[in-house]
C-alpha cells in the first residue's frame, strides 16, 4: 500500500487545505471580518468535526491568496469545503472571495488542494497555556521538478524529521495545487519553541538537512524577489 493508504489507516482525522484568492480592494474587508472574534470558534466547528482552523493571506503580484487549513475528524473528505462554507460564519467571506479556475461558476469559492506531504506530530501537542505560533508558508514548484519533488516527500529522511522536532516545529504539511501552467506549495506548521530564529539557524546548520536541501532546493520558484524559497503568509486568526 502507498505511504498515503497507510496514513489513512491510522489516522482519525484528515488534513484539509483550501484556496482562494480575495478580490482586489476587498483585503480589508476579510481582515476587518477575521479579526472579529471568535470567527470560525463556535460550537458549529465541533458540530462539523472541524478542528484547528487557521486562515493565512499573502499578495504575490496581483494576486491575494487566502489559505485555510483544519482538521477534520471525520472521512467523507469530499463534503468538507462545501459544509465548512454553508455555516453563516465562514460564508461572510465569499462576495470578498475569487474562486480559483477549477471551481464552478455557481458553487462556492474554495478549492481543495492536494495533500502531498505530512511531518508530525512528531512533538506532543502543546499544554495549556503554552504558546503555539500557527505558521503558514507559499512556495512555487518547477513543473518541471514535480515528479521529484513529490517522490522526496515520499520518503522524507527521518534526520531531517528529527531536526524539525528539535527545531521545536511539530507540523509540516504541505499542499500542492496549480494555477494554469504554475504550481504553488502551500504549508502549515506550528513552532512550540521561544527563539525561532535562533531554532531555524540551528536546522540550516543540520548536515542532514543541508544535504536534504541540496536535492528540495532546486524544485521550488522563490515568490518574491530576493526573498528565500519559502514566503511567509499572515495569519488572520489570533486565537491566543
Amino acid at each position: 500500500m502507498s505511504p498515503y493508504e497507510n496514513l489513512l489507516l491510522v489516522e482519525d482525522f484528515r488534513r484539509v487545505g483550501l484556496i482562494s484568492l480575495v478580490r482586489e480592494g476587498c483585503e480589508e474587508g476579510v481582515l476587518t471580518l477575521t479579526s472579529k472574534q471568535p470567527f470560525g470558534y463556535t460550537s458549529d466547528c465541533e458540530n462539523l468535526r472541524i478542528r484547528n482552523l487557521n486562515l493565512f493571506l499573502r499578495k504575490i503580484g496581483d494576486r491575494n491568496f487566502l489559505f485555510a487549513f483544519f482538521e477534520y475528524a471525520g472521512t467523507d473528505i469530499d463534503s468538507t469545503d462545501v459544509v465548512l462554507c454553508d455555516q453563516p460564519w465562514f460564508a461572510a467571506l465569499t462576495p470578498s472571495l475569487e474562486a480559483h479556475p477549477r471551481v464552478s461558476a455557481d458553487g462556492h469559492p474554495w478549492m481543495r488542494m492536494e495533500l502531498i506531504n505530512v511531518v508530525g506530530p512528531t512533538l506532543p501537542a502543546a499544554s495549556e497555556g503554552e504558546p503555539v505560533a500557527r505558521l503558514g508558508f507559499m512556495s512555487g514548484v518547477r513543473p518541471e521538478k514535480e515528479l521529484w519533488y513529490r517522490t522526496l516527500h515520499l520518503t522524507n529522511w527521518p534526520g531531517v524529521i528529527d531536526q524539525i522536532a528539535r527545531s521545536h516545529t511539530r507540523y509540516w504539511v504541505t499542499f500542492m495545487i496549480e494555477f494554469g501552467e504554475e504550481l504553488f506549495l502551500f504549508t502549515y506548521c506550528e513552532y512550540l519553541g521561544i527563539d525561532k530564529a535562533a531554532d531555524d539557524t540551528a536546522m540550516a546548520a543540520d548536515p542532514v538537512t543541508q544535504r536534504w536541501w541540496t536535492h528540495t532546493e532546486p524544485c521550488l520558484i522563490p515568490l518574491e524577489p530576493g526573498g528565500g524559497t519559502w514566503t511567509a503568509m499572515h495569519a488572520l486568526l489570533d486565537r491566543e
